[in-house]
């Protein structure tokens, strides 16, 4: 048979002869497959606060991220949980104090699993009628928080994170798919010390702008008062992360994220109530803290009001040694001695 420079057909009687729309199609499955490995494989915020929360969703890269920073905040697996109890706390009161029945929780992270609530399930068990929304940039964490948190048509999550901008988060079309804009929102933000400096400065005016009236912003950002352990947390969390990663804030800082707004709970540190015992004891004391708030953005009318509650035993002061955890918000950060008291005190 003399060639003639077109393949010739195999049994099947398909041609074989190569075309560039042909190779292209493979092509862009090699570069599709390349990028969701790439993803997989990667550390990130969500992954490291994972591992820390004794969850099971993160990669190898996340876990070996969360071994460096436990180096330096021996600390961060409670840090962890008080984020989780203070998102617990600060719907609770949103929802059943304020009368809000719509969040949007941004950079939640992976979705939780029994016996741990995610926010739309602590709403909807005070009021079914509520509606969350979950804003997450990572793809790997939308793609689970798509499996596991909308079996409800009152719930939506969508693929875009804070650091992209509060006017953004609120186009996104699953916020305006799911939300009412001529409602009150609350908004959640329990991963702040990831967020650009660029967007937490124009954070609380950019809500009172877009935010229908009555909004609400539950805020809370691990703080560290040593400026140069801060740096060296950066450091390690920047190189993890590829640079996806802002800067711990300190307390002096974090307050400034509220300047100008009504809080409905003060500034204060926050401690969950229970922690998660394990075998792991931190050694010495604690070198972090969780700052948290509830402030009011916009009121509507008369100022809504919380139903009256009894003030938490200690608040002002600091927790004797031995007398246990703090409830969340017990603790008015009046003074930036506070949480250097808290330190020596525990």
């Amino acid at each position: 048979m003399t060639r003639t420079g077109r393949t010739t057909a195999p049994a099947t009687g398909w041609p074989t002869g190569s075309s560039t729309a042909a190779q292209a199609e493979p092509d862009r499955e090699d570069t599709e497959r390349e990028r969701i490995l790439a993803l997989l494989d990667r550390a990130s915020y969500a992954g490291i606060r994972d591992v820390l929360a004794g969850g099971h969703d993160a990669n190898l890269s996340s876990c070996t991220a969360a071994g460096r920073l436990l180096g330096l905040l021996p600390d961060m697996p409670y840090r962890v949980q008080d984020a989780l109890a203070f998102a617990e706390h600060a719907v609770t009161v949103l929802v059943r104090d304020l009368g809000v029945r719509q969040i949007i929780h941004t950079d939640h992270g992976f979705p939780h699993y029994a016996p741990r609530r995610n926010v739309h399930e602590i709403a909807q068990t005070i009021d079914p009628a509520c509606r969350t929304v979950y804003a997450d940039a990572d793809p790997v964490v939308h793609a689970h928080a798509r499996c596991v948190l909308t079996g409800s048509d009152r719930v939506a999550v969508a693929d875009i994170g804070l650091a992209s901008g509060v006017h953004r988060v609120l186009e996104h079309p699953a916020v305006a798919a799911r939300l009412d804009p001529a409602r009150p929102v609350a908004v959640l933000c329990t991963a702040v010390e990831a967020v650009p400096d660029t967007v937490t400065s124009a954070l609380t005016a950019d809500l009172a702008r877009l935010l229908p009236a009555g909004g609400y912003l539950a805020v809370c950002q691990l703080t560290v008062e040593d400026t140069h352990l801060a740096r060296q947390v950066d450091e390690v969390m920047a190189t993890a992360l590829d640079g996806r990663w802002d800067r711990l804030r300190t307390p002096a800082q974090t307050a400034g994220l509220l300047r100008d707004l009504p809080l409905v709970e003060p500034l204060g540190v926050v401690e969950a109530p229970h922690y998660i015992r394990s075998s792991y004891r931190p050694a010495g004391p604690p070198r972090a803290a969780v700052l948290g708030a509830i402030a009011r953005i916009t009121p509507s009318g008369p100022s809504p009001t919380a139903s009256p509650r009894a003030a938490p035993a200690g608040a002002g002061a600091p927790t004797p040694a031995g007398a246990g955890p703090m409830p969340c918000g017990a603790w008015p950060f009046s003074d930036l001695t506070s949480f250097r008291r808290m330190r020596e005190a525990r």
